[in-house]
């Protein structure tokens, strides 16, 4: 075979590994988009994060001939916010991701009025996204199910049941009422479920991160330390230092967070956590894109770009080895 012609067979095999071709007749794929739009995130970001989407599945349409996979947007933030803003969508060729991108560039973003609307609710979302599996007349058996999560925090709503903790200060003690994290619970019905959950933490660049405690227990209660309740009569410091002290814990970022308690495999899947580092459009492209061309095995241009540069140089050195 002539050397370029190795080089294409070469490409195509592991293009092939990489990717996987996708048998026909049955869903390969199931992903849920589950998109953060609390109220952290301001109209610009959300129109960076859903442009990123958008242009992924038009830059990369013809790379889903063929394929036969399945996909949703869910936007998410707090309380009662989570809205399937595009029906789940089979693509297996260009024009399906077109259509695709179409729909999702004609979204809005949910409303937050609500009093408990813009907070960080991951447990929620997960709730929402595991649910939408099991929609009247969707069928994803033998399908590799998947929820791809993105947030810029970590969880501060919950819907579990709360309880009362007291803490000791050089004044005395003071009681608080706490609550349970409930993206661990969330998790756990997911997994339960077969559904693998991979994250897009995004760490906003210039923008103070809050301090969250988080104790060891497994069941994953979590005190949030950004700031005391309003009738705590000492300082920000007293009470940070108290929770530590209290139950042994770490100061958890937002990397932390998802990477301990969002993302999980049912099975021997491996679970995947691409952080993007700020809201750049750039930055988000990237990130984005890489996400869900594993997720979807649907190669991007930059990727079979690299395989074959990497199988040029590897044809290079094969001929000049041959040649001794």
């Amino acid at each position: 075979m002539h050397a370029p012609l190795r080089v294409l067979a070469v490409l195509a095999f592991l293009t092939g590994i990489a990717f996987g071709p996708a048998p026909a007749g049955a869903t390969t794929i199931a992903l849920v988009i589950a998109i953060d739009t609390s109220g952290s995130i301001d109209a610009t970001e959300f129109a960076l994060q859903r442009q990123a989407y958008v242009d992924f599945f038009n830059n990369n349409a013809a790379g889903f001939a063929g394929k036969d996979v399945a996909a949703t947007v869910l936007y998410w933030a707090g309380d009662g916010v989570q809205q399937q803003v595009v029906p789940w969508t089979t693509l297996n060729s260009a024009s399906d991701a077109q259509s695709f991108a179409s729909a999702m560039l004609a979204t809005t973003r949910p409303s937050l009025s609500g009093p408990l609307a813009a907070q960080t609710g991951v447990g929620q979302a997960l709730l929402a996204a595991t649910g939408l599996f099991s929609q009247p007349g969707i069928d994803f058996s033998g399908a590799s199910k998947v929820i791809d999560i993105s947030g810029d925090g970590s969880e501060n709503l919950d819907q579990t049941a709360g309880f009362d903790i007291t803490l000791d200060f050089a004044f005395g003690t003071f009681t608080t009422s706490v609550t349970w994290d409930d993206a661990f619970s969330a998790r756990a019905s997911a997994l339960a479920a077969g559904i693998l959950i991979n994250a897009l933490p995004i760490i906003p660049i210039g923008r103070a991160q809050p301090v969250e405690v988080f104790d060891s227990d497994p069941a994953g209660a979590a005190i949030f330390g950004s700031s005391p309740p309003a009738s705590f009569p000492g300082t920000q410091a007293e009470w940070d230092a108290a929770l530590i002290a209290t139950f042994g814990s770490l100061n958890t970022t937002t990397l932390e967070f998802f990477y301990s308690r969002v993302i999980g495999s049912p099975d021997s899947r491996i679970p995947l956590m691409i952080v993007a580092n700020g809201f750049s459009a750039q930055e988000l492209g990237e990130k984005i894109g890489q996400k869900l061309s594993l997720e979807l095995n649907v190669p991007e241009p930059a990727t079979l770009l690299m395989l074959a540069c990497a199988l040029g140089v590897f044809a290079i050195v094969r001929r000049k080895q041959c040649a001794r």
